[in-house]
């Protein structure tokens, strides 16, 4: 059973905003069958301090698992076979910026969402990938476009003096 929080105020407090600029979205696509032989590599590249800001992945047809992984490109040189007979899988990166953010009332992802959406909508800033995890939300976005979201959301949502910046 899932409960659904709503919580509605007009403007919407958050923490802050932090962004990381200049970073890499890989996409990583792996067979199925082959996930536990890389999620050892994944794993072990993440103790090796590769920068990352965010992993998530999904399901595709075709038995494909679909890695992103958000890192700082210059500790991370890309997967490597978890052994010699395995080749590589097929990876794209995207120059990317990430903003993450969150707020005292964000167990309510559904209307944090949509007003983000809404505030982000009017400057059409392009979202390649979004993910909402516990009161945290990260918007992933082409390089270049950080700054000018942070500040549309700096101006949408309330940031306490206490926490600003």
């Amino acid at each position: 059973m899932e409960t659904i929080a709503v919580y509605w105020e007009s403007k919407i407090r958050t923490y802050g905003f932090n962004l990381f600029e200049d970073v890499g979205l890989h996409r990583i696509d792996v067979q199925a069958e082959d996930l536990m032989s890389w999620a050892g590599m994944l794993q072990a590249t993440a103790e090796d301090e590769a920068g990352f800001r965010l992993v998530w992945c999904q399901r595709e047809p075709q038995g494909l698992i679909t890695f992103f992984l958000v890192c700082n490109d210059a500790a991370w040189s890309g997967p490597s076979p978890p052994d010699t007979q395995t080749p590589a899988p097929p990876t794209t990166r995207t120059p990317a910026d990430v903003i993450c953010f969150q707020g005292p009332h964000f167990g309510d992802r559904y209307g944090i969402m949509d007003f983000t959406y809404q505030a982000l909508a009017e400057a059409e800033v392009p979202l390649l990938g979004v993910v909402c995890s516990v009161a945290s939300i990260y918007l992933v976005m082409p390089a270049g476009w950080g700054g000018k979201a942070q500040s549309l959301l700096k101006a949408a949502f309330e940031i306490p003096k206490s926490v600003r910046e």
